[in-house]
């Protein structure tokens, strides 16, 4: 599906997979044109509709939008106008809120009958980067908050979300940029933004397209609630979450089928290197497996989780030479030379970063320093079990290959391929989204396995062939009174399936059976975690001092 380079998605405020995705069924798209063919429904019955309106504003509103460029001061116009193609006609008047008895005060914000959108008044400006600054991201008006002028537009959306009674949403208009910002999410540093000028100039009237689209994020049918007080843009925002937790299903599947790849990763390596495996037990190998894989899923969830702080996400330095985000289109890059398959720079790029943040690192070393591993950035220590050097020292011995670490990174950073689409209907995993519960059930989901060095050849098998609910191993040697339908398969493209197939000394991950259960290991539920450290907190907070 097309993508738009007028629409801004800060720091997943949707799941990346879920709004770009070409599947309609499941994905912002379908949404986007269900809203189109009602559109188009409307129209025909001779009623008005938003499409309608922006598209017969369209050349006047791009004239209008890139003259404040010369003339700023015609804004609040320019903005009347913006909102009226989008179907919010009326003149703003002035909010007033309160916290906890703090009088929270924006001039020209709220709409009449329009109480769940607040619609704040910037300067304009060129970029979206330039609204987010608190120094250019100025408001025409400044909001006054316990007595004291705020200016800054960011600010004052806190403020907006922290009164007592908050708007649903909160629309920041700063000439041709649009910022659609959300309580929970804009806590995160997340929102959604379009460049109005370059869509009104573009004026990409295809069905699902550019227009379909900004009006969709920003039209009237979309922020306020329906006659049944539900608001589109809520059920979509959990449709996507609702997605994205589809996503751990795949994502659990994923990280099994990584133990396996580190682990005879580290085996093969260990005959290559002329090491033996006397004393390594296989359970242990995959424990030290998933504690390398748990180490980056922490990390990706961190990045996605700046207000965590425990990345330096906001400097550049970080993004370009150390973060996880960086390694996303590694994943579609071939790899084409034994000598790149082979080499180990994707794994000592992530060991590099894991050591950072186990043992932290202060920007202020001494200028001829030249091996500082991260000049200029700071890494608050951590210092936890998982990040230990001990935790995967098994695998640090003989390290990674270039190979195994991007099919590792694809299983955990891309959604899985469709079934019968070879490469088609991937994105890559919000993990903003796949949060602490998630990535705890994927965790859970994996108790019931265990590793092990296969004695003998062992074929794979499960009900009806499909692994999805879980796959045992059995013998080669045993395996001929089973159905050809009991066999798990695998193809490469181009060839016949075969039976899979664990040859004697590879490391192998599968079913234990009860292991988990009667050893009462479960991955407690958010509700129980919430209750338990709120009465723990409390408790503490009741104390003196």
């Amino acid at each position: 599906m097309a993508t738009f380079d007028s629409i801004v998605v800060g720091e997943d405020w949707i799941s990346e997979h879920y709004f770009t995705t070409d599947s309609v069924k499941e994905s912002f798209q379908g949404k986007v044109l269900e809203l189109r063919k009602y559109w188009d429904a409307e129209a025909k019955e001779g009623r008005n509709t938003v499409r309608q309106a922006f598209l017969a504003a369209c050349r006047d509103l791009h004239t209008r939008i890139a003259a404040l460029a010369e003339d700023p001061d015609a804004a609040p116009a320019a903005h009347a106008l913006i909102r009226e193609s989008l179907g919010f006609a009326g003149t703003l008047a002035h909010f007033h809120g309160e916290r906890a008895g703090t009088e929270v005060d924006v001039p020209n914000a709220a709409l009449a009958g329009v109480d769940q959108v607040l619609f704040l008044q910037a300067c304009p400006v060129e970029s979206i980067n330039d609204l987010l600054d608190p120094t250019t991201g100025q408001l025409i008006d400044p909001a006054i908050v316990e007595n004291k002028q705020i200016r800054a537009a960011s600010k004052a959306v806190s403020e907006v979300f922290h009164t007592d009674e908050p708007p649903a949403f909160v629309v920041v208009q700063a000439g041709q940029w649009l910022l659609l910002a959300e309580a929970e999410r804009w806590a995160e540093g997340r929102y959604l933004a379009v460049d109005l000028l370059v869509v009104a100039e573009r004026r990409h009237e295809a069905r699902g397209g550019e227009i379909d689209r900004a009006l969709a994020i920003f039209g009237r049918q979309s922020l306020v609630p329906d006659a049944d007080g539900n608001i589109w843009w809520t059920g979509v925002l959990e449709d996507s979450v609702k997605h994205t937790v589809g996503v751990s299903k795949d994502l659990r599947e994923g990280i099994r089928l990584s133990i396996e790849l580190i682990a005879n990763e580290v085996v093969n390596r260990r005959a290559e290197q002329k090491l033996t495996l006397d004393g390594i037990n296989g359970q242990e190998l995959a424990k030290h497996s998933l504690r390398f894989l748990y180490r980056i899923l922490f990390l990706l969830y961190a990045e996605a989780s700046p207000e965590m702080r425990v990345l330096p996400t906001g400097a550049p330095e970080y993004g370009e030479g150390y973060g996880l985000d960086r390694l996303r289109e590694l994943t579609l890059t071939e790899l084409v030379s034994p000598q790149a398959q082979s080499g180990t720079h994707l794994y000592e790029s992530l060991a590099t970063l894991f050591r950072l943040v186990d043992r932290g690192h202060t920007p202020h070393a001494p200028v001829h320093v030249t091996d500082d591993p991260a000049p200029g950035l700071e890494f608050n220590s951590l210092r936890a079990d998982l990040f230990s050097p001990k935790a995967t020292a098994l695998i640090d011995e003989v390290g990674l290959g270039n190979e195994t670490t991007q099919k590792v990174l694809e299983h955990l950073l891309l959604s899985k391929e469709s079934k019968g689409r070879k490469g088609s209907d991937r994105g890559f995993i919000s993990y903003a989204e796949l949060g602490i519960n998630q990535l705890g059930a994927v965790y859970e989901g994996l108790m019931s396995y265990t590793g092990f060095f296969a004695e003998e050849d062992l074929y794979e098998v499960a009900k009806n062939g499909d692994s999805e609910k879980g796959s045992w191993v059995v013998p080669v040697t045993t395996a001929d009174h089973l159905s050809e339908s009991d066999f798990v398969m695998t193809s490469e493209p181009g060839e016949e399936p075969i039976p899979v197939l664990h040859k004697e000394g590879s490391f192998v991950f599968r079913l234990a059976g009860r292991e988990r259960q009667q050893s009462a290991s479960y991955y407690t539920p958010e509700v129980l975690t919430k209750f338990v450290v709120s009465q723990a907190l409390e408790e503490l907070l009741d104390q003196d001092d």
